[in-house]
């Protein structure tokens, strides 16, 4: 076993998310959406069939109001999701520093789709100095359109640069206490009371056709929800599961949907707290979709002391820098050990 203290060769770790348009006008979002839906691992038809409905349908009718949504959620430091995967990123060089002082590496965030691209990513990374890879979906529970389609877009980049490092994939974290901690933490925090308040997991739809074919994703997802509530000590009858965002195609889509969850909660005069544990950074699925749409479901249905509050994810707090910074650590034991 080699001496802890041994120092190893420089490591690039990349931190990968979906990503964003460049800005919030329809122009970028039309060239965000078309890579984005032509992805093979998001979309509904075969390449050929679907670039003609994507160019000539979904995307004249989807740019403007997309860009409009992302108008409500841009910031002056630019995409929600983007800055603060950057900050994200720093603080995890900080945190494994701070715990490893004897490890050489380098942590960038990268997007599959949209800057700062996994390429461009990639390349600093090499030009760095790097001489092997850990990649990090920031998607704790692995999905075939989230998680495989990150490690695709690594794959297809690496070989693009004609660069074959020694290479770690982190395919999930949600099975980690120290995921389970920190979303268990950040709920308490935000004032949930288990004795009285109902809570609401709320996660990403995938394709039902998904699941049929092997997607562990909402296996995963049950456990998330069950050790979360264990942590917090809410009965079973205190808490309840749904999906947000399903794409609007001819696929089925995985339920209970948010939307039907959150008219029937609105029903009862007690507080409701919502989180979305499957997002590591609020994006646009949280910040327009709950606050501007899902919220409206349950005001619409609200009864007197009906109340929805919405607890933001982990984004680029201590605790989500923590728990990557560990999922990090595991990775340089791992190449060390290698």
């Amino acid at each position: 076993m080699m001496d802890s203290s041994a120092r190893v060769d420089r490591v690039g770790v990349l931190l990968i998310n979906t990503g964003s348009p460049d800005a919030p006008e329809p122009s970028a979002v039309r060239r965000y959406l078309a890579e984005f839906l032509m992805d093979p691992c998001v979309r509904p038809l075969p390449g050929p069939l679907w670039w003609i409905v994507l160019h000539l349908f979904v995307l004249p009718r989807r740019q403007e109001a997309s860009a409009e949504k992302y108008r409500r959620i841009w910031r002056e430091d630019g995409s929600p999701l983007v800055s603060i995967a950057g900050r994200l990123a720093r603080s995890v060089q900080a945190e494994v520093a701070r715990r490893r002082p004897e490890a050489d590496f380098v942590v960038r965030p990268a997007m599959c789709y949209g800057q700062p691209s996994v390429a461009r990513a990639l390349s600093e990374l090499r030009d760095a100095g790097c001489s092997s890879v850990v990649a990090v979906p920031l998607y704790p529970q692995s999905a075939s359109s989230t998680t495989a389609s990150a490690l695709a877009h690594l794959r297809s980049a690496l070989a693009a640069l004609d660069w074959n490092p020694p290479l770690i994939e982190v395919e999930e974290y949600a099975s980690r206490p120290a995921y389970l901690d920190a979303v268990a933490a950040r709920i308490e925090r935000d004032g949930f009371d288990a004795a009285h308040d109902m809570l609401l997991f709320s996660f990403h739809s995938i394709p039902c056709a998904h699941v049929e074919e092997g997607d562990t994703y909402v296996h995963q997802v049950e456990g998330t929800c069950r050790q979360v509530a264990q942590r917090l000590g809410v009965p079973k009858a205190s808490w309840r599961l749904s999906y947000q965002s399903p794409f609007e195609d001819n696929r089925t889509w995985q339920g209970p949907f948010t939307s039907h969850a959150l008219a029937d909660l609105a029903r009862v005069p007690r507080r409701t707290f919502m989180v979305c544990p499957g997002f590591s950074i609020d994006c646009l699925e949280t910040l327009y979709d709950v606050e501007y749409e899902l919220r409206g479901c349950f005001d619409a249905a609200a009864v007197p002391g009906a109340e929805l509050r919405y607890v933001p994810c982990l984004n680029d707090g201590a605790e989500q820098a923590r728990l990557i910074a560990s999922v990090v650590e595991d990775c340089l034991d791992e190449l060390r050990g290698a």
